[in-house]
């Protein structure tokens, strides 16, 4: 129960966009003081420690004065909340520069929610497809009825040429995805029965009763903090979310193997 004391600014589903330029708000250094650290505390976990955030750190947003980042736990990864000092007002949505349109939300968030991709990923729970001489490397977790997951497969994923690419089914749009992630991964050729549904809408067949790792999958996917699909996590540990272009994708791989 979110108590009347603290209110939320919210844009579709409950996210704010804030835009600014540094011609109207030039940076600020004011750092953040205990007591402003214990009342944004308290604040935000009364507000929505029944939902599972625990407040992790705090510090001040150089481009507004008295505007604070709050980090929190949520859902087995790192969320963003910005906060006035006394923890009165919370806006959750995104920090967008005016002039380059960079979310720098985003941005910090790639950060937080980053890990190691060779360690943190069970590779071997991956469908394995490998575009040209296979050097970079990215994971991608879809649900088979994600529109937008066909849409990045067909436009970005099959233009790259030089690339291994690790999915991870992640059914989380109800029972039919299961059952299609079930017939899938029971399949002798997997990646060609995900290709033919993800790309020609040729329904997965068979029965699906192999036992798949579906549990684990999902478990996996939420312990990682994947909220949505499809996400893109790159070498370097740092994460897109969503039907990235083509050129996009390409140039975070490339930013990712040089990291």
């Amino acid at each position: 129960m979110i108590k009347p004391s603290t209110t939320f600014i919210k844009r579709g589903l409950g996210l704010a966009l804030l835009s600014f330029t540094s011609l109207v708000m030039a940076p600020s250094a004011i750092a953040v003081t205990k007591a402003q650290t214990q009342q944004i505390t308290q604040s935000i976990e009364d507000a929505l420690g029944t939902s599972g955030v625990k407040v992790l750190s705090i510090t001040d947003v150089k481009y507004f004065d008295g505007l604070f980042e709050v980090v929190v736990s949520h859902a087995g990864g790192k969320k963003i909340i910005y906060s006035n000092g006394s923890g009165s007002h919370l806006i959750l949505g995104d920090l967008i520069d005016s002039k380059t349109m960079d979310n720098l939300t985003e941005a910090k968030m790639d950060k937080l929610n980053a890990i190691a991709f060779n360690k943190d990923l069970p590779l071997k729970l991956a469908l394995k497809s490998v575009y040209g001489k296979g050097t970079r490397k990215i994971a991608v977790f879809e649900d088979p009825n994600c529109g937008y997951c066909k849409r990045f497969r067909r436009e970005a994923l099959s233009k790259l040429d030089d690339a291994t690419v690790y999915t991870f089914l992640y059914p989380v749009l109800g029972q039919d995805s299961i059952d299609k992630a079930q017939k899938v991964l029971c399949a002798a050729d997997q990646t060609k029965v995900w290709d033919d549904w993800m790309l020609k809408g040729k329904t997965p067949s068979g029965a699906g009763d192999c036992n798949p790792p579906i549990s684990q999958l999902v478990q996996l996917g939420r312990g990682l903090g994947v909220a949505g699909t499809p996400t893109i996590i790159f070498e370097d540990g740092t994460r897109a979310s969503g039907a990235i272009t083509a050129g996009e994708l390409t140039k975070r791989m490339s930013l990712a193997a040089r990291n």
